[in-house]
């Protein structure tokens, strides 16, 4: 089975996220909003966003937030997400830009 790193990537993240997800994410991300619960090469668990300002400037509600490897590929949760439809939401992305970033020692 496959890590979470290496079945992160930015373009699969953009596929994955609607546009407004993926902008909001990213200025989460940028904001360095991302606080890990915990971590490991098959799970990631975080509590991410709460920030102050416009949802545009990454503001917004803290939700906890889960990326998985499973056996079908990348699997996801997020709090904010309402019931069933567990979209890859902008918390989500906040994360995997994140793990990114840690996997890569750099900003995306």
């Amino acid at each position: 089975m496959q890590t979470l790193a290496e079945l992160l990537n930015p373009q699969d993240i953009k596929r994955l996220s609607l546009p407004s997800n993926f902008k909001y994410g990213k200025a989460i991300y940028s904001r360095g909003a991302v606080e890990f619960i915990s971590s490991s090469p098959l799970e990631a668990e975080a509590w991410v966003g709460g920030l102050d300002g416009t949802v545009k400037e990454g503001g917004g509600s803290r939700r906890r937030t889960l990326l998985r490897a499973a056996p079908e590929g990348l699997a996801w949760h997020c709090t904010g997400n309402p019931k069933n439809h567990d979209i890859f939401c902008k918390h989500c992305v906040a994360l995997a830009l994140t793990l990114l970033q840690t996997a890569s020692g750099s900003r995306h």
